[in-house]
C-alpha cells in the first residue's frame, strides 16, 4: 500500500494463516489517502448514556496508526448531546431540594445538553489523543455555515492546513447553537444529522473514503435481530434498494442505519465509496483498509460489479450448515 504498512500487514496475515480474507472488489483502497471516519452516539456511548471508554481508546488508537501509515484522518463524532445529559442530570440532582427529589422531573434541554457535553466530549477526545502522541482539534459547524459562498474554501484551507500538520481534525454539529427544530428536518437539504454531515464533508473535504461506524457490523436484508437477515458486503441500489426492510433506529442520537444508507448512496454517488462497519469491534477501521470483507461498501461502480457469485456462495454456506444441524437432530432423535 503505497500510504503505509497496513496492506503489507494483511499481506503477512494472509501468508501466515493461508488464508484470503480481502475483497477483490476493495483494491481501490490502495489508492485512499484521505479518509473521514464517523462515529455515531451509539458508539461513543453506552446503554447507561456514559462515554464507552474502551470503543473510545481502540478508535483513538486505530486513527493514531492510520496518522502514522500517512493517512488523512478526519473525524465526525456524535455523543455531545448524551454526554451533557448525563452531567446536567447530576448538578441538577445535587442542587435539588427534599420536595424536588419526591417529584423528580428530569426534563433538559438537548441545546444546553450540547452546549455542556461537547466541551467534555472533546476533552477526552484531547486527553486520549495526547496518550498516543497525536494532537487534536475542534470543528463546530452548523448547516447555515454552509449557505456561505466562502465558507467551503475556507474550511479546505482550514483542514488542510490541520493534515499537513498530522493534527486531526474533530468535527460536529454545534448543535447548541442549530436553528434547526425537531424532527430534524432540513428544507434547504444540506444536512440534518452527523450521517449526512460527514456525507457533505467528504464531498466538500475531497475525501478518498467514509466510514460510518455503527452499532450493527453493516447493513443487513432486515433487521439485526432477525435470524432470516443477511449481511450485505457490497450495496447494490438496483439489487437491494427495494428489499431491504429497516428496524428500528438507534437507541440513541438522530440517526439510524436508514439514515446511514441514504447519506451512503448519496456519497458513493457523487464518487466517494462509503464502508459502513461496527464500531463495537476494536479494529474494524484498520480491517477496512485492509481490504477485509467486513462491513458494507459502497462505491459508484458496484453495479458493474459481479456480486453475484459472492451471495451464491454464501447461501450455499448457510444452507449447508443448516442441512448438517438438521441431520445432526434427526440422529439424535
Amino acid at each position: 500500500m503505497g500510504k503505509g504498512g497496513i496492506g503489507g500487514a494483511a499481506a503477512m496475515a494472509t501468508a501466515a494463516t493461508g488464508v484470503e480474507n480481502t475483497d477483490s472488489t476493495r483494491g481501490f483502497l490502495n489508492d485512499v489517502k484521505r479518509i473521514i471516519i464517523k462515529v455515531g452516539t451509539a458508539v461513543v456511548t453506552g446503554p447507561n448514556g456514559r462515554l464507552a471508554m474502551g470503543r473510545l481508546g481502540a478508535l483513538c488508537e486505530q486513527v493514531k496508526q492510520l496518522n502514522f501509515e500517512g493517512y488523512e484522518v478526519i473525524l465526525v463524532t456524535s455523543g455531545a448531546v448524551g454526554v451533557g445529559r448525563q452531567r446536567l442530570k447530576y448538578r441538577k440532582l445535587v442542587n435539588s431540594s427534599f420536595a424536588d427529589l419526591q417529584n423528580p422531573q428530569i426534563d433538559l434541554d438537548g441545546k444546553a445538553c450540547a452546549a455542556v457535553g461537547q466541551s467534555g466530549l472533546m476533552a477526552i477526545y484531547d486527553s486520549l489523543f495526547n496518550q498516543l502522541d497525536v494532537t487534536s482539534s475542534q470543528l463546530l459547524v452548523t448547516d447555515r455555515d454552509f449557505l456561505d459562498p466562502s465558507f467551503g474554501n475556507q474550511l479546505r484551507e482550514t483542514v488542510v492546513s490541520l493534515l499537513d500538520l498530522k493534527v486531526v481534525p474533530v468535527f460536529n454539529e454545534n448543535d447548541a447553537i442549530s436553528t434547526r427544530r425537531q424532527p430534524y428536518e432540513d428544507s434547504s437539504g444540506i444536512f440534518w444529522d452527523n450521517d449526512s454531515l460527514a456525507r457533505l464533508l467528504a464531498e466538500e473535504l475531497r475525501a478518498d473514503l467514509l466510514i460510518m461506524l455503527s452499532d450493527v457490523e453493516g447493513l443487513f436484508s432486515g433487521p439485526p435481530s432477525d435470524p432470516q437477515s443477511k449481511i450485505i458486503h457490497t450495496y447494490v441500489h438496483e439489487q437491494h434498494g427495494k428489499l431491504i426492510s429497516f428496524g428500528e433506529k438507534s437507541r440513541v442520537g438522530r440517526g439510524g442505519m436508514q439514515s446511514k444508507v441514504v447519506a451512503a448512496v448519496t456519497a458513493a454517488s457523487k464518487g466517494v465509496p462509503v464502508v459502513i462497519a461496527s464500531g463495537f469491534a476494536i479494529d474494524s477501521i484498520i480491517k477496512v483498509m485492509r481490504g477485509e470483507k467486513i462491513g458494507t461498501l459502497f462505491h459508484k461502480e458496484a453495479n458493474q460489479w459481479d456480486c453475484s457469485k459472492e451471495v451464491t456462495a454464501r447461501e450455499m454456506a448457510v444452507d449447508a450448515r443448516d442441512c448438517s444441524r438438521r441431520l445432526q437432530v434427526n440422529e439424535l432423535s
